[in-house]
Formats: C-alpha cells, sequence, structure tokens
C-alpha cells in the first residue's frame, strides 16, 4: 500500500476531481455538510481565516493498496484505513472528507483535509509525503497487505530479469566492444548508460527500461562495468584465437597441397 501527501491551496478544485471522478463514492467526512468543492471548501474558510498566515491550508492524501489487495478489500475496510491514517497523522478532528475511487482496477482514497484545526492552529507540513508513507506501510503490516517496500522489491526483481535476459542473448552474440554491446541491448528496449574516467576507462554502468532504472553491478555482480568489460574481452580474445587457428589450420592444408603438388612434379 501506498500512501502520498501534500500541502495545497486549492482545496475547492481538489474536492471536485474526487467526487466527480466516475464510480467516485464518499467514504467520509468530519465538520463539514456541504456536498461541492466550493461549498466545503468555504467551510475551510472559516477556519482558515483563523491563520492567513499559512498559503496552503489544506492536505492533499491518497492512500493507494494493490490491485491484489483492494479486490479482498470492502468499503468498511478503506473507510477504517482512512480513519487510521487521519489519526495517525493527528488531523481526525480536523474538518476532511474523503473519497473511494474505483473506475480503474486501482482502487484508491483520496483525502482532503483542512490542515487548520478549530483554533486557528496550522497543522506542520514538514516531510508530509514521506510521514505519509510510513504511517500507509505500518497500516499495511498490521492489516497484512502488501506495503510499498514489497511492491517495489517485487518491480525491482522484475526490471532485474528483464535487464539480465537480455544481456545474457547480447553476451551470447560475443559483441566485440562495450558500444556494440550498447547496440544490440537497444535491440531489447534497454538502454545503456556508462560512465567513463578521463583515461576513457568503462567505471560506471547502469540501464534503462522504460522509466525505470538500474545499476548493472545491482542486477548481477558479473553486469559491473569492470566484469563486463573482462566478459567482452574474454569473448573477444575467444574469438581471435578461434579465427587465428582457423586461418592457421587452412594455411597448413594449403602449404600440405603445395609440398604434395611439388612432390608428384618431381615425381614426374
Amino acid at each position: 500500500m501506498i500512501g502520498k501527501g501534500k500541502s495545497i491551496s486549492y482545496a475547492g478544485n481538489a474536492i471536485d476531481y474526487a467526487r466527480n471522478k466516475p464510480e467516485a463514492n464518499e467514504l467520509s467526512r468530519n465538520l463539514v455538510v456541504g456536498e461541492t468543492g466550493k461549498e466545503i471548501s468555504n467551510e475551510f474558510r472559516i477556519f482558515q481565516r483563523l491563520n492567513t498566515r499559512c498559503k496552503r491550508n489544506s492536505f492533499s492524501f491518497v492512500i493507494s493498496p494493490t490491485i491484489e489487495d483492494s479486490r479482498q478489500m470492502s468499503k468498511k475496510d478503506f473507510v477504517n484505513i482512512t480513519k487510521e491514517f487521519l489519526e495517525e497523522h493527528e488531523l481526525d478532528n480536523n474538518q476532511y472528507v474523503s473519497y473511494l475511487h474505483s473506475d480503474r482496477d486501482h482502487i484508491h482514497i483520496h483525502i482532503i483535509v483542512n490542515r487548520i484545526n478549530i483554533d486557528g492552529k496550522a497543522k506542520k507540513d514538514n516531510y508530509i509525503g514521506k510521514k505519509s508513507q510510513k504511517i500507509a506501510e505500518r497500516i499495511a503490516i498490521k492489516r497484512n497487505l502488501t506495503t510499498a517496500r514489497e511492491i517495489q522489491l517485487n518491480n525491482e526483481k522484475q526490471l532485474k530479469d528483464i535487464v539480465e535476459k537480455a544481456h545474457k542473448n547480447v553476451i551470447g552474440q560475443k559483441p566485440k566492444d562495450i558500444n556494440q554491446y550498447a547496440d544490440l541491448m537497444k535491440e531489447h528496449n534497454i538502454t545503456t548508460n556508462m560512465k567513463h574516467a578521463n583515461n576513457g576507462k568503462l567505471v560506471g554502468i547502469s540501464f534503462e527500461f522504460g522509466n525505470k532504472k538500474i545499476k548493472g553491478s545491482a542486477v548481477n555482480k558479473l553486469m559491473s562495468a569492470m566484469n563486463l568489460q573482462k566478459t567482452i574481452n574474454k569473448n573477444l580474445e575467444k574469438t581471435i584465437s578461434k579465427n587465428f587457428e582457423k586461418t592457421t589450420s587452412k594455411k597448413i592444408e594449403e602449404n600440405k597441397d603445395i609440398n604434395i603438388n611439388n612432390d608428384f612434379s618431381l615425381h614426374i
């Protein structure tokens, strides 16, 4: 489950976006009676007028369980998650409204909260995004849901598998140098980013697939800059050696034929 949060100055627009989406359903609210973004934001302003120094005077939060988890959850589960999330932020007594978006497979919650409480005090927004993620992580663990870290690890594993599979295919084609290697990786829709020292030596390598990046050494130790260069050089040496052996063998056979012909001529 992923949690996002930020302070905003456009509560009315955020509320209208959340409530007007197809398949949007209101989950919960506190200290507000209006329906539209304009009506609810006007109610927010009753307390926001007590603290005019705070410009970004509302919070916008998004809570997103995985597709698999959300399919097993009831509306009550989403209501309770919203409640727990706001309690951990110590915002459950502030004005807020929350909506469930289920217009796509990825069901998620939108919460718009008045940052100013009934005493005119503004809730700090320092690291609000990171705090939101940590709170979502704790709730996910408590409810036995997939955490953001688990999602990240799964995505990372998929990326590793894609890059490593392409790498093995490319190495099997025995590229003559790192540039040819990069060209062959490009055929698999993978961009190879190289970092060179002033002397031209390859000192770093990473890969991009779509909008995701990963270091070569994170995919496989054999795919670090140093080890990859060694593999390419080794393959090149083997290819040169084989070609040399073929050429030498061919010359030996040609010399044998010449000697046989010479011997035949002498006997005649």
